[in-house]
């Protein structure tokens, strides 16, 4: 077949290619570890479900009210 040179030593964790390989990688898995684990905990709602949060608060205001009336 022939001499085949890959060079596959530029890959290798000591290598200048598999270094920033390795870094970049791991500068993903911390991004997609803080994304699963930290971010989808928090509750950060979208306006629109704090506007029907709130909508259904003054519902049930309203309800309570009619069942209870305020007689003056």
């Amino acid at each position: 077949m022939g001499d085949v040179n890959l060079r596959l030593d530029y890959f290798s964790p000591t290598g200048f290619i598999g270094f920033w390989i390795l870094f970049i990688g791991i500068f993903f898995t911390f991004i997609m570890f803080y994304f699963v684990f930290f971010r989808l905990t928090e509750n950060d709602y979208s306006y629109k479900d704090k506007e029907r949060k709130k909508d259904e608060k003054e519902r049930q205001k309203q309800r309570i009210a009619r069942l209870y009336p305020k007689e003056n």
